[in-house]
């Protein structure tokens, strides 16, 4: 039995629409789309390759490719440790990219003179290719200079320490420091081996312990090349007979003047100060 016409449109309509319910596409978009409807066994090879390319391009980092380094102030002033590679990690980077930067302005005439502190950048990096980055061999070779630059300004930093460490204005001290027991050791070994230690051992409720250090206190002013510490009689387990006592300490440690109840130094008609004071270390060589 054949169909009228006005039946074959309405099933031609319905097959339409019935076709588009199962398309979650646009019928104009359903050709773009028609890769998607594969299964994974009805790509070919190159479909899967090409997929594989995009995803990957997709998923690829930026062409920034410097170290992510932590912030200047997590390294700074710190060789050595973990900080220290750090610090030597963000002066690598540093170094070649400035190492460009100093390429291309002088390339560039019509820059005007640069600033002191490009100039000592510049300087610092002196050892660096006119080319910047280039081959494989170029950035070996850039690698062994940098280490031998860092070298150099490591041997100059412990330089600058040591100076600094036996400097005479360090060993200046001027002051009377008073410390416990942990203290009283940090003092009489915790300096240079020429360096003389006086320490004062006192008793608070002693009249005479207060007398004594009145009396030192102008010399540790007048004598600043001597370190002059000051520490109760109990933390250092001293007998209190004994007290004030002064013990003088050179080489790291060693007890060259052991004055116990030093008033006993004074004669008998004699006035205790500072004078008579001075002159009591003087003659056991604490003070010249």
């Amino acid at each position: 039995m054949s169909l009228s016409a006005a039946q074959e449109e309405f099933n031609s309509i319905a097959s339409k629409a019935a076709a588009s319910e199962k398309s979650p596409y646009h019928p104009s978009d359903a050709q773009d789309y028609a890769h998607d409807t594969k299964e994974n066994g009805d790509r070919d090879e190159e479909d899967l390759y090409r997929e594989k390319q995009i995803d990957d391009t997709m998923r690829m980092p930026t062409f920034n490719t410097g170290l992510n380094l932590p912030h200047k102030s997590f390294d700074s002033g710190r060789t050595t440790g973990v900080k220290g590679v750090i610090a030597d990690a963000r002066s690598y980077e540093e170094a070649r990219r400035n190492g460009s930067w100093r390429n291309r302005n002088r390339l560039s005439p019509n820059r005007g003179p640069s600033t002191s502190r490009a100039d000592k950048r510049a300087s610092t990096i002196s050892f660096l290719k006119d080319d910047g980055e280039g081959s494989e061999d170029e950035d070996e070779e850039f690698l062994e200079r940098w280490r031998e630059q860092r070298k150099r300004e490591l041997e100059r930093e412990g330089n600058d320490i040591r100076n600094r460490r036996t400097s005479p204005s360090v060993r200046r001290y001027g002051r009377f420091d008073e410390v416990d027991a942990l203290g009283y050791l940090d003092a009489i070994e915790k300096v240079t081996r020429d360096t003389v230690v006086v320490v004062f051992v006192y008793d608070e409720d002693c009249e005479v312990s207060q007398l004594v250090s009145h009396a030192l206190q102008p010399l540790v002013q007048k004598h600043p090349h001597t370190h002059f510490v000051r520490v109760p009689y109990q933390d250092i387990e001293f007998d209190s007979a004994g007290t004030p006592a002064i013990l003088a300490y050179k080489n790291q440690g060693d007890l060259f003047a052991n004055l116990t109840y030093v008033v006993d130094q004074i004669p008998d008609d004699g006035v205790f100060d500072s004078k008579a004071l001075e002159g009591i270390l003087r003659r056991h060589n604490v003070v010249s």
